[in-house]
């Protein structure tokens, strides 16, 4: 994911951010080894990434909380596990008619718009309803990391503690968030926060 990323995040006073963040502490701690390289990070669904190093941030997380409804409802699913790194063991978040909308406006005015190719407004559009509809998968990761395949075992661990982390909490979503702009280049550690704003 190059460049600049758009994130989604739980409210961050909210149990529910409180409860993802310790759950990806924990599994990073516990059951990867180091020379698995999972890394901590802040629970978040990607919006979209591929944005231009050289824009505004903070203008950026302004029109796209500009852009969201106030209606907004994250509703997490079931956990998933692949191959990819970046999507090594991740929770499915549904594919709403307000977050999809989100993602595409945020890619069709952030990535299509704003590169240099002289792309017309209606070729953009098209270009993000396609990816939309074809390439945007939410999810919110728990663990990145090289390992791979995920053995039965630790799926046993990590689905008991989500089940918990459930409990605990008293939901499995949330309403609103906070939109960051975050510059995901290099190693995971090195990524860095550039702007920010509630919904």
């Amino acid at each position: 994911m190059p460049g600049l990323s758009l994130w989604l995040s739980p409210p961050p006073s909210s149990p529910i951010y409180k409860a993802l963040e310790s759950l990806i502490g924990q599994l990073s701690d516990d059951l990867f080894p180091p020379s698995s390289k999972a890394p901590k990070f802040s629970p978040h669904i990607t919006l979209t990434s591929d944005i231009p190093v050289d824009v505004d941030p903070d203008a950026v997380v302004r029109s796209v909380s500009s852009l969201a409804s106030p209606r907004l409802q994250i509703d997490i699913g079931n956990v998933a596990y692949g191959p990819a790194y970046f999507k090594k063991i991740y929770l499915r978040i549904a594919k709403t008619p307000d977050l999809i909308q989100l993602a595409g406006e945020s890619r069709r005015i952030h990535v299509y718009l704003s590169t240099n190719d002289n792309k017309s407004a209606d070729k953009a559009e098209a270009m993000a309803r396609e990816w939309q509809s074809s390439e945007y998968d939410p999810h919110l990761s728990l663990v990145y990391s090289d390992e791979w395949p995920i053995t039965d075992n630790k799926k046993i661990d990590i689905q008991a503690r989500l089940e918990s982390l459930f409990d605990q909490v008293g939901t499995s979503s949330w309403v609103g968030g906070r939109i960051s702009l975050v510059k995901t280049l290099g190693p995971v550690e090195t990524w860095q926060v550039l702007a920010c704003q509630d919904l």
